[in-house]
């Protein structure tokens, strides 16, 4: 079994999503690679998105989407990835940075929407259509890292104060602002 952190570099990564301009072209980009690669790849997705399972992300995700479950948190960290390396990093060490990312998207109601669960899919998909099996990644032979998450919570959905506490200046721009 290949362990698939050892087949991309982090840097090869983010050059990746930077080329993806925000992941619009993610799928052409990761058509490019080996299969070792779209698993490297996909380890520094899943990577990244386990470290961004923070409760102050979800908090930024919260108000500005005016309200996010499960789901909705796991397609928002997707298109925090999709954003590049500095907003990521940003955002990880203090997610109030978001609140001015917000508002440069060039496409707040399509593919620039901060929930972007296709990113999600597409070097699975790669790897389907080029070997004709929809399920062969789940079936290869790489060893892909198990995360499980845990949160506590800063905050409360029903506490306007304490969200604003978490991330006061995306509270004070995007709390009921009816942008997305």
């Amino acid at each position: 079994m290949k362990e698939a952190s050892k087949l991309m570099t982090e840097e090869k990564f983010w050059s990746i999503i930077e080329n993806s301009h925000r992941g619009r072209d993610l799928k052409e980009c990761l058509t490019q690679l080996s299969e070792d690669e779209l698993f490297g790849f996909r380890y520094w997705w899943e990577y990244f998105c386990h470290m961004s399972y923070k409760q102050d992300l979800w908090a930024v995700a919260y108000i500005v989407l005016g309200g996010c479950g499960d789901d909705g948190f796991d397609y928002f960290r997707f298109w925090l990835i999709a954003q590049g390396r500095q907003v990521f990093y940003d955002a990880l060490k203090n997610a109030d940075t978001l609140c001015d990312v917000f508002s440069e998207l060039e496409d707040p109601e399509g593919d620039d929407y901060p929930e972007q669960e296709k990113l999600d899919y597409i070097a699975m998909t790669v790897l389907g259509e080029r070997t004709g099996d929809e399920d062969y990644f789940y079936t290869a032979d790489y060893e892909l890292p198990k995360y499980e998450h845990e949160i506590e919570f800063e905050w409360n959905e029903d506490d306007e104060e304490s969200l604003r506490k978490v991330c006061p200046r995306t509270f004070d721009k995007w709390w009921e602002n009816d942008v997305f």
